[in-house]
């Protein structure tokens, strides 16, 4: 079988388009529409003549190829068009836990950059009903201008790239998964341009606010001590049946909410809830929603973000393997805030990342959005090297200065809610931790600040664990390497960590430091032949150990301990060899 470790392998792309189409067919129930056969539609919304009955189905699969890849033929995909040009891609960047200053809280998105050329086509798969039409379709526009506009609302509609070798089969390719975002319509060389994102971008500022914008007003002026109050231009669909408003700068809980005429009455009202005022209000003021999580687990509080508010599919989120890790590494974090106006899904998720040291990102390959925390290793990390895996001249490590912690200053506790969630003043404590020594000129010679405002923690342990994490990781110059590798190698992912051995990285007395390295990103920059890995040093975090059951072994040694155990030293801090136990931290 052809595959990455094959001689004489012949790298192939091929990309799909999963088009969506209407399940229905023209004219037969429950599809009502009428017409010649040249007035069918081809099965999309923007064709359908029978809108209140359109029902999506299963989405056709559009193939696309360079021409001898198509002659050839690839199985798993029936029918290829000839018309790839070219795929480019720019890949996920991690930033983990939002340490990286010049990055968003959320990296970088994926994206790809895909070139086809235009041409004139049969309709043949694209056109359901193309034997009873009466024109020739070959001579009546080109493939994408048609396709443009059968097809106007398409974004979001999903694209594959899947990248082998000649002989493989498509369901043995790596595959990477987009969603479209534009296509810039044919040029002058009869070329369109089609870019995809990978799904979180649908939680930009400008597409995903949490909580929602609230359309009520308040009917009329209500004092400080009101409570009860109705508002204008809403219903109660527009409001859960219970919860927290925001009116101006004041907090308000009501329990319950009934149909008035033209609005909706709030009663049951507390004023000045959740650090507020209760103070007077005007008519016309906005009655915000306002949204709680209450003792909630950062994959859950991620979920409901990512899949209420940024209207991403489920089927899209590791939800199961997201629980297992809180459950193993998070269990003490539980989440307490307030939202109280709509604020950007992408800017909430990333302030979970920082606040509770996690991260999240879109794996491509896998198409899932992932979750893991920062933490240190369970099992030991795969071994690669300069002799057997790292390409010649392409591995290099370059600190990041900007990244440095000498001091940690976590703000949590936010005393009012309505309040700004960046300022101090707004945030009853603060957790410090400060590595002194390390700004004396014997060793930086300068402090390096890191503030985090936390409005999602309220606990003092969770926010000293927080500082203590951040200030062992970030005292010391940070740094990332980055190197390429043979497509033999390509199983190694964003969000992996390996151990990395190589003649550039040595202590002071020239032995190989082997560290521990966390993929940040990774790209065929040739596809089906070269990888290129930036990857973040990771040791510090160190090696997890776990708590036997009673009754357990005693220590066996180095060679014949399992990884995870934790066994207990001497007064010294010792195992029977001498060498280091574990530490509950």
């Amino acid at each position: 079988m052809t595959d990455e470790r094959t001689v004489g392998r012949e790298p192939v792309q091929i990309v799909e388009i999963k088009q969506p189409l209407c399940q229905n067919t023209f004219g037969v129930a429950p599809c009502t529409a009428t017409g010649t056969a040249d007035q069918k539609c081809f099965n999309t919304r923007a064709t359908c003549l029978d809108t209140p009955n359109f029902t999506l189905g299963t989405p056709l699969s559009l193939f696309f190829a360079s021409g001898d890849v198509a002659e050839r033929g690839v199985s798993g995909a029936p029918y290829i068009i000839p018309s790839l040009v070219s795929v480019s891609t720019i890949p996920t960047r991690i930033n983990i836990a939002g340490a990286n200053p010049d990055a968003q809280g959320l990296g970088n998105r994926a994206v790809c950059n895909i070139v086809l050329a235009d041409h004139p086509h049969t309709d043949n798969r694209v056109d359901r009903y193309i034997g009873g039409r009466t024109y020739n379709p070959m001579t009546r526009g080109s493939f994408w201008t048609k396709w443009l506009a059968r097809n106007k609302y398409r974004q979001n509609v999903e694209i594959i790239v899947y990248e082998g070798y000649i002989g493989q089969a498509l369901g043995a390719m790596k595959k990477r998964t987009y969603f479209l975002q534009s296509i810039d319509g044919q040029n002058s060389g009869g070329r369109i341009t089609i870019q995809g994102k990978d799904i979180l971008a649908r939680i930009e500022e400008r597409k995903s606010q949490a909580p929602v914008l609230s359309p009520g007003k308040l009917s009329a002026n209500i004092t400080a001590g009101a409570t009860s109050f109705s508002a204008t231009n809403c219903s109660t669909s527009d409001y859960p049946a219970s919860g927290t408003l925001r009116i101006g700068s004041e907090c308000v809980t009501y329990s319950a909410i009934a149909a008035i005429s033209g609005g909706v009455t709030f009663s049951g009202v507390t004023r000045g809830t959740d650090g507020t005022t209760a103070a007077t209000h005007s008519q016309d003021d906005q009655v915000q929603q306002c949204l709680r999580f209450t003792n909630a687990t950062p994959d859950s509080v991620i979920n409901t973000l990512l899949a209420t508010y940024g209207a991403i599919p489920t089927t899209w989120l590791d939800t199961v393997n997201w629980a297992t890790e809180v459950t193993d590494y998070m269990a003490a974090y539980r989440l307490n805030t307030l939202i109280t106006q709509p604020t950007a899904v992408s800017q909430l998720v990333s302030e979970v990342q920082e606040n509770c040291l996690c991260f999240v990102w879109w794996d491509e390959r896998d198409s899932l959005v992932k979750f893991k925390a920062v933490r240190g290793i369970d099992a030991p990390p795969p071994l690669i090297s300069a002799e057997l895996n790292i390409l010649a001249n392409t591995f290099s490590i370059e600190e990041k200065p900007r990244e440095r912690a000498s001091q940690v200053w976590i703000h949590y506790g936010q005393d009012d809610r309505a309040g700004s969630a960046t300022e101090a003043k707004n945030f009853r404590y603060c957790s410090i931790i400060a590595n002194l020594e390390s700004e004396t000129d014997e060793l930086y010679g300068e402090p390096s600040l890191r503030k985090v405002f936390a409005r999602w923690l309220s606990s003092g342990a969770l926010a000293d664990t927080v500082a203590s994490k951040i200030s062992t990781r970030y005292v010391d110059i940070p740094s990332e390497c980055s190197f390429q590798m043979d497509a033999k190698d390509r199983d190694y992912w964003v969000g992996d960590t390996v151990s990395i051995s190589h003649h550039l990285d040595v202590d002071a007395y020239g032995n190989r430091r082997i560290r521990n390295w966390t993929i940040v990103s990774a790209e065929e920059v040739v596809p089906g032949e070269i990888v290129q890995y930036l990857a973040e040093d990771t040791t510090l975090y160190g090696k997890i150990s776990f708590v036997m059951a009673a009754g357990s072994a005693n220590y066996p040694g180095p060679a014949l301990a399992p990884f995870k155990n934790f066994y207990i030293g001497n007064a010294a801090g010792l195992l029977s060899d001498g060498l280091p136990c574990a530490r509950i931290t």
